[in-house]
């Protein structure tokens, strides 16, 4: 007769594995990509924002920013998380329904889950950054190419300074 002897080991548990991007962005894990800067969006016009490592269906983001906008030549100056009331859809704002004055991104293919709005935007609609996305989730068909799209949030672009500055996390 024959006895079999087994013996375990407890060990301390580690951290659990992000099942996808999105729950990486979710549980704050490392991303794959961080820009090492702040880089400069001007609060005059739109700024494209390519990835160094290319976007592709299921990238989850999170864009943290800071600034202030200069929004008339008197310098009436306003944060860049917007404010309330918010962009009615009449006289030209980018992002109806989402606060005056404040970053907001779009892409200019596919389109992007953004947890702030719980809706999917498509290539022509603007979304909320602000100071803070929260997390976001790229949804494509193999669209080419995808770039980020950043501006501001205003009816009239032409007269404002200043910006904001922005660091864009990206995991896969």
């Amino acid at each position: 007769m024959s006895v079999l002897t087994a013996t375990a080991a407890l060990l301390p548990a580690g951290p659990a594995a992000a099942d996808t991007a999105l729950d990486g962005c979710y549980d704050s894990t490392v991303p794959q990509h961080q820009d090492p800067a702040a880089w400069p969006a001007p609060g005059s016009g739109q700024t494209t924002w390519t990835s160094p490592i290319s976007i592709i269906h299921g990238d989850a983001f999170r864009i943290r920013a800071q600034g202030t906008v200069w929004i008339d030549a008197w310098g009436t100056r306003k944060s860049i998380a917007g404010e309330l009331p918010v962009a009615p859809t009449a006289g030209g704002w980018p992002a109806p329904g989402a606060p005056r004055y404040a970053l907001i991104a779009r892409v200019t293919s596919g389109s992007m889950w953004v947890k702030k709005t719980s809706r999917s935007h498509g290539s022509s609609s603007w979304f909320p950054v602000g100071t803070d996305s929260d997390c976001m989730l790229f949804s494509s068909n193999g669209d080419p190419a995808p770039n980020l799209v950043f501006t501001f949030n205003d009816n009239n672009l032409g007269d404002n300074n200043g910006g904001a500055g922005v660091v864009v996390r990206q995991w896969f």
